[in-house]
């Protein structure tokens, strides 16, 4: 029978894995415990400029390794289903790799994980064999929102653009959007007002400070003489880019929301995993204590990370899917592959390896003097903190 999805029920680690034998295609139930990423559902996270070709290598890289894991497609981008959920829902069957961009994770925490552990068990392809989910390992790659502005910016200021949309002219980007009756910031607040597990922090912005930087984008976007009826593109190609690289970071914070979106999908994520310690430091010594990762593990790394220490990171992010379903010599095989496609990528001009740019220092420092550096700041902080801690486990 499918195990309960149930978030803080306990479950016993003594139930049989499901690992392909050597001498055939049967799946065998070992006696001994093997760590199967088939018994796991993988979700990779990612947001504009987080790394959005890097998550979709990441999952070709699992499924060509590991051929009977499989590709799941992610729920629409920014939607959830109902007032009364807000978290997008996400199809996560054991053995099975999505790729998400921009969740909304906007319930409560523990709808979250009851949303994440949904038991979706299902059989596998060459046999009746039921494969159980067990839980499910999530990627999540995250970046300093200052790269991640200046990489939003030149993205989509370069000539020819490479997406259309912002040539509309009917387009405005400093709009208040609305998801089901609520505006991103009715969504975004109840987490950024309060960003600790203890409610300890002080707000990442408040409720009067999300209004002002609503202000500060009209006030860039369509307000001087000649640009009234101009597409956002026309104003980032025309605009001093000390201006430019304000309304591109406004639009991506307030109508986008991809930027306050990452700091909210954090904090969540780092609530359930501190919930779940808590209550696996209450069952510490009972003979059905579920392990810290057991059920849910999260693992953060910055886009960063795979762009200066290409084999390191990928080797981190194998060890973390298969943990011991492959041999270490394997990983290090695979990592050292994907190190080796990186760099001939780079060095071929591959437009989707986000590089460096002359003017990162101006456009930095452009931000850091505004209001707006104030909130990137914040958030620069939580993403620190988060990938130090995960840097310790």
């Amino acid at each position: 029978e499918p195990e309960s999805s149930g978030y803080f029920e306990d479950t016993t680690v003594r139930h049989p894995s499901y690992v392909r034998s050597r001498g055939g295609s049967d799946w065998a139930a070992e006696t001994e415990l093997i760590s199967s990423p088939l018994e796991y559902a993988h979700l990779i996270i990612n947001y504009h400029k987080t790394g959005h070709e890097l998550a979709y290598s990441l999952q070709e890289l699992v499924l060509s390794n590991f051929p009977d894991m499989e590709r799941e497609n992610g729920a629409r981008p920014r939607q959830h289903p109902s007032t009364a959920q807000r978290c997008s829902h996400i199809e996560l069957p054991p053995g099975k790799v999505v790729v998400q961009e921009a969740p909304h994770f906007f319930c409560d925490t523990n709808n979250l994980a009851e949303m994440l552990l949904e038991n979706k068990g299902r059989f596998h392809r060459e046999g009746e064999q039921r494969i159980p989910k067990r839980g499910v390992k999530i990627l999540h790659l995250v970046r300093d929102p200052f790269s991640m502005a200046i990489s939003n910016y030149n993205y989509h200021s370069q000539d020819p653009t490479p997406e259309g949309w912002v040539k509309d002219k009917t387009r405005n980007i400093c709009g208040k959007k609305e998801f089901f009756g609520d505006t991103l910031a009715e969504l975004l607040l109840p987490t950024l007002v309060s960003p600790g597990v203890d409610f300890d922090k002080p707000p990442i912005v408040t409720k009067e400070e999300f209004d002002m930087l609503y202000d500060k984008c009209n006030h860039l976007f369509r307000a001087q003489r000649g640009f009234e009826d101009e597409s956002y593109y026309f104003h980032l190609r025309q605009l001093d880019p000390s201006h430019g690289i304000k309304l591109s970071t406004l639009q991506q914070m307030v109508n986008g929301g991809d930027i306050f979106l990452m700091a909210n999908n954090i904090i969540k994520l780092n609530q359930i995993r501190t919930i779940q310690s808590r209550v696996n430091d209450i069952n510490d010594g009972g003979n059905t204590m579920k392990s810290k990762y057991d059920k849910i593990q999260i693992l953060t790394m910055s886009l960063s990370d795979f762009t200066l220490y290409p084999r390191r990171s990928t080797l981190k992010y194998l060890n973390f899917v298969y943990g011991n379903a492959l041999s270490r010599e394997e990983k290090g095989r695979i990592a050292t592959q994907y190190e080796n496609a990186y760099v001939e990528r780079v060095e071929t001009g591959d437009l989707h390896i986000t590089h460096g740019n002359d003017n990162e220092e101006m456009l930095r420092k452009a931000l850091q003097n505004d209001m707006i550096g104030k909130y990137l700041g914040n958030i620069e902080s939580v993403v620190s903190e988060t990938l130090a801690a995960d840097e310790q486990n």
